[in-house]
C-alpha cells in the first residue's frame, strides 16, 4: 500500500491531466450549452480513466502489451538523456519523443503517458460535436458521442500510451477543416487543414501518404467543386508548395511501389503475429487478375473479421460483435447517402471516400484482426458520424413498435381476463 501511495504521489502531473480532461470540454460554448452532451462525454472519459488507472496501478489490461509498453519504455529512456533529442523517423519514434518531452518536464509516469492519450480523446469528442453541428445532426449528438466513446477496443487503445488516440484526433481535425472549407472557404482554413494533415502524417509512415491524398481531395471538394473565385490561385500555389516539399522529403511513392511494399510488409508481419488471428488472405500483385481478385478479399477480411466460424475465445467474440456493429453503421451510412440529395449527399460522399480510403490503406498492411482493431480506431469517428443517426432512428422506431405491441398485447390480455371473469360468475353476469 505504501508503494501505491508513493506511485500516486509521483503521478501528480497525470492526476492534474485527469481534472483537466473534464474541464477542457467546458471551454467550448457549443458543447457546454448542452448538458446532456457534456454528461455523455464525461461518462466516456470516466471509463477511459478507469482503464488507465487499472493499467497504471493494478496490472496490464487487455491489449496493454506490445507497442504500448514499448512506447512508454522508449519515452522514459529519452527523458533520461542529458539533453533532449528530436530525431525525425517513424511514427513511433516521433510519438515517443513527444511523450518523452512531457516525461522530462513532469517526471516519467505511466499515468501521465496514458492521460495524454485520454486528453486527445477528450479533444476528439469536442471536434466530433462541432462536426455534428456543422452537418445539422444536433438531435443525434448524445447518441453519436456514446457510440464513439464506448466501443470497448477503442476505450482500451485510447486510454494507454498508443499513438491511435492522437492519430484519430488529427484525422478528425482534418475532416472537420475540410467540411469547414466546403461551407466557407479561406486561406486560413486551408492552412489549418494542411497542419492537421501534416501532424497526422508524422504518426505513421502509411499515414504520410494518406495525408497527401486526404488534403488533395479535401481541397478539390472544398474549393474547386464550389467554383468560387480568386482563391483558386492562392490555394493552388499553397498545395503545389506542399507537394514539392513532400517530394523533397522522400514521401512521394507511386501506386505500384505502394502495393509492392504492402505485399512485402504483409508477408513479414505474418512471422511476428499470433497465427490464430491471421486472416489467411494474401495480396497478389503478380498480375492484374490476381490483384483484382485478392484486394476485395483483403479489404473485407480487414473490415469484418473475425467471422463466426473464426471465433475461438471470448476476445474473438468481442471482436466479432464490434465488426458486426461496424457493418451495421456502414450499412446505415450508405443507406443515408442513397436517401440524401444535393449538398447533403456531397458531404456524405466526401466523408465516405475519406474514411474508406483510410481503411483501405490499413487493410493493405494488416494481416490479423487484433491489429485491425487498433487501426479501426482512427476512422471509427467518421463511421459513427455517418451511420449513427440512421442506427439511432432505427433503434428508436424498434423501441416504439415493441412498446405499442406489448401495450396492445396487455390490453387484449386484460380484456380477455375480464370476459372470462364475468362469464365465470352468474351474479356479475346478471348485473351486466
Amino acid at each position: 500500500m505504501v508503494d501505491l501511495n508513493f506511485s500516486i504521489m509521483e503521478d501528480w502531473a497525470g492526476w492534474l491531466l485527469v481534472l483537466f480532461s473534464f474541464s477542457i470540454v467546458l471551454m467550448w460554448k457549443h458543447v457546454r450549452s448542452d448538458t446532456k452532451v457534456v454528461h455523455a462525454i464525461w461518462f466516456c472519459i470516466v471509463l477511459h480513466h478507469a482503464v488507465a488507472f487499472l493499467n497504471a496501478y493494478v496490472g496490464n489490461v487487455l491489449g496493454a502489451k506490445g507497442d504500448n509498453g514499448t512506447a512508454h519504455t522508449i519515452s522514459v529512456e529519452l527523458a533520461a538523456l542529458p539533453e533532449p533529442e528530436w530525431i525525425y523517423g517513424t511514427g513511433l519514434v516521433i510519438y515517443t519523443q513527444f511523450v518523452g518531452l512531457f516525461y522530462r518536464a513532469f517526471g516519467a509516469s505511466l499515468l501521465l503517458g496514458e492521460e495524454l492519450s485520454i486528453l486527445a480523446f477528450a479533444l476528439s469528442c469536442v471536434v466530433l460535436v462541432k462536426l455534428v453541428n456543422l452537418l445539422d445532426m444536433r438531435r443525434f449528438r448524445v447518441g453519436i458521442v456514446l457510440l464513439f466513446g464506448l466501443l470497448p477496443s477503442a476505450v482500451i487503445f485510447r486510454s494507454l500510451t498508443f499513438r491511435e488516440s492522437w492519430q484519430a484526433l488529427f484525422f478528425l481535425l482534418a475532416v472537420y477543416w475540410a467540411v469547414r472549407l466546403r461551407k466557407r472557404g479561406g486561406i486560413l482554413i486551408v492552412s489549418f487543414l494542411l497542419m492537421s494533415g501534416f501532424c497526422l502524417s508524422l504518426l505513421h509512415w502509411s499515414l504520410s501518404y494518406y495525408a497527401m491524398y486526404l488534403i488533395a481531395i479535401s481541397v478539390y471538394w472544398g474549393i474547386f467543386c464550389r467554383k468560387k473565385g480568386v482563391q483558386f490561385l492562392f490555394t493552388g500555389l499553397l498545395v503545389a508548395c506542399v507537394i514539392i516539399l513532400v517530394q523533397k522529403m522522400g514521401w512521394f511513392m507511386t501506386v505500384e511501389q505502394a502495393f509492392e511494399d504492402a505485399k512485402y510488409f504483409r508477408q513479414r508481419a505474418i512471422d511476428f503475429v499470433d497465427a490464430r488471428a491471421v486472416y489467411g488472405v494474401m495480396l497478389d500483385t503478380s498480375s492484374v487478375l490476381g490483384f483484382v481478385t485478392t484486394t476485395p478479399m483483403v479489404f473485407v477480411q480487414y473490415m469484418f473479421a473475425p467471422f463466426p466460424w473464426q471465433v475461438e475465445n471470448v476476445k474473438d467474440i468481442c471482436a466479432m460483435l464490434e465488426s458486426m456493429l461496424r457493418f451495421v453503421l456502414l450499412f446505415f451510412a450508405v443507406f443515408s447517402w442513397r436517401r440524401s440529395s444535393s449538398e447533403v449527399r456531397s458531404y456524405y460522399s466526401f466523408l465516405l471516400i475519406a474514411v474508406l480510403a483510410m481503411e483501405f490503406v490499413w487493410a493493405l498492411g494488416t494481416v490479423n484482426w487484433g491489429t485491425a482493431a487498433r487501426h479501426h480506431v482512427l476512422g471509427y469517428s467518421v463511421i459513427v458520424l455517418l451511420g449513427g443517426p440512421g442506427l439511432i432512428q432505427f433503434m428508436w422506431k424498434l423501441h416504439l413498435k415493441l412498446h405499442f405491441w406489448i401495450s396492445g398485447r396487455r390490453k387484449v390480455s386484460i380484456s380477455q381476463d375480464r370476459e372470462i371473469f364475468v362469464k365465470s360468475d352468474p351474479k356479475i353476469n346478471e348485473m351486466l
